[in-house]
């Protein structure tokens, strides 16, 4: 059980959660790290129609260089990047 002085700072200072982390986060959804810049971001794979990845159009060639690259999913920022720098090397 909290003190009254913890109480009383909890109230006073309350802690605000990151919106990845609150109660009422999604749980089909899941909060991962990107590995290439290591940020966080919710992957929707098991609804891939409501997924950030889905709202970007890839060229073959980025497709082949991020499996080469990555086991996992990438943020929508850097598979933004990474089309951009390799449509760039056409």
């Amino acid at each position: 059980m909290k003190s009254k002085k913890a109480r009383a700072l909890i109230a006073e200072f309350p802690l605000e959660r990151p919106p990845l982390f609150r109660k009422n986060f999604d749980s089909k959804h899941e909060a991962k790290h990107c590995p290439r810049c290591q940020g966080q971001f919710i992957c929707k794979a098991n609804r891939i129609h409501r997924c950030d990845c889905s709202n970007i159009c890839l060229s073959f060639e980025t497709i082949e260089y991020v499996r080469q690259l990555y086991d996992e999913c990438l943020c929508l920022n850097c598979l933004k990047e990474l089309e951009a720098t390799v449509t760039s090397l056409k």
